[in-house]
């Protein structure tokens, strides 16, 4: 089977195109921005890379031919507007694929609450998998919290405030739930979901552990102080003021730092958790996945003073 990937340089398509070769079941077509024979360090013989442009309806087309599934990863928060350029992005790869071969699309999104009112990011996630599914072709709508792996942007922002603020105040909004999940796990039900049988717009939701935010921050300082955070919630923050804040202690950029915040007005937890359905066995447990995530962070810290000692010594 040919799979095509649009989105596969972020963090979970780089995951998701390392286990598909390592699977060694499909072929995969990976998008990217120039003509490159490897991105991001991978190469295989079953793996080819296109560019494409998703303003242009013929451009998905081009990158389309051949495939059969459609995994779409696609996300622009770090873009002001992002909302209007998501729905565009949706409308037009969902129009595109459908005067293709694809069979199905494959789409990551967030967990919509229901009867609630959504932050832009989540309203933005609906939308999207609203407007793949517009034009007659299946999508399975794969809908994930929290994803817990090191290149994850929520999962950074929560080893940073963890890390360096053993005693924080937090905003109000912390209380709202969640339900995180190992990125390998989201992974794996993608990868999964390709072989499966999808019909219409059928949605998967997914999690680990549901915990309140506040309780995720304790925990991941743990996994990395030996001992929880000391969380102190108070009501008035505002969201910009903590999107600042956050960009400030975390590194993670405003635009999407503030997204992530304004989504903690929702509860993020799954009302069908369809993760063993899909897998056939249950979820990683959020301890244990923010435990492996913070060893990670501590050998990629490692490496890179590593690096950086033999390049000022040489």
């Amino acid at each position: 089977m040919q799979v095509a990937i649009l989105g596969a340089t972020g963090c979970v398509g780089h995951s998701l195109i390392k286990k598909l070769i390592t699977a060694n079941d499909h072929n995969i077509i990976a998008a990217c921005r120039s003509e490159n024979k490897t991105v991001n360090g991978l190469v295989s013989e079953r793996l080819t890379w296109r560019t494409v442009n998703l303003e242009y309806p013929e451009s998905i087309r081009d990158f389309l031919q051949g495939a059969e599934v459609l995994v779409y990863l696609v996300h622009s928060l770090k873009s002001s507007g992002f909302e209007s350029l998501d729905k565009m992005y949706a409308q037009k790869t969902g129009e595109a694929a459908s005067k293709t071969e694809i069979k199905k699309i494959i789409y990551l999104s967030g967990i919509i609450p229901k009867h609630e009112k959504l932050s832009h990011h989540l309203k933005s996630r609906r939308e999207t998998g609203e407007a793949l599914a517009a034009h007659g072709i299946s999508v399975g709508e794969v809908r994930a919290s929290v994803l817990l792996g090191t290149c994850s942007a929520s999962y950074r922002m929560v080893y940073y405030l963890a890390k360096r603020l053993p005693i924080m105040i937090t905003p109000k909004w912390l209380n709202s739930l969640c339900a995180p999940i190992a990125l390998e796990d989201a992974v794996e039900v993608l990868e999964k979901s390709i072989k499966r049988d999808i019909k219409g717009h059928e949605i998967f939701e997914i999690g680990s552990d549901i915990m309140h935010y506040r309780d995720l921050l304790s925990l991941c300082g743990k996994s990395i102080h030996g001992y929880a955070n000391v969380i102190l919630p108070v009501p008035f923050f505002a969201i910009s003021l903590s999107s600042l804040w956050v960009e400030f202690v975390t590194g993670v950029p405003n635009s999407i730092a503030r997204a992530l915040a304004e989504s903690l007005i929702n509860d993020s937890v799954y009302s069908n958790n369809r993760f063993k359905e899909i897998t056939g066995h249950a979820p990683k447990p959020v301890e244990d996945a923010l435990k492996e995530c913070a060893e990670q962070m501590k050998k990629e810290r490692e490496e890179r003073i590593a690096s950086f000692g033999l390049k000022k010594g040489g």
